[in-house]
């Protein structure tokens, strides 16, 4: 009955999650973020100077920008997704 599960997301495919899963991962990234001591007055401020940086060299969506920091294994990450519209086209 293993596609029952993953129909009703209990199984391990792309059913959404659960708000316990939810809560669980936002918890992680409190904690995370405390650890590393990342504020949000911070954490907009490497959002902005990455986005004047990126802007001189590429078209990219400022208002989509998403910037996290992640525990893995070898231990925390910032991740940045930055939408590019072009390359190449940037403010120089």
């Amino acid at each position: 009955m293993g596609w029952l599960d993953t129909l009703f997301g209990r199984g391990s495919g792309r059913a959404p999650r659960g708000s316990a899963q939810v809560a669980k991962q936002r918890l992680v990234e409190v904690l995370v973020y405390d650890h590393v001591k990342v504020t949000p007055d911070v954490l907009e401020a490497i959002r902005s100077e990455m986005c004047q940086i990126l802007s001189r060299h590429l078209d990219i969506d400022a208002d989509r920008i998403e910037i996290s920091i992640v525990r893995g294994e070898g231990g925390e990450r910032l991740i940045a997704n930055v939408p590019v519209r072009r390359a190449g086209t940037g403010r120089r």
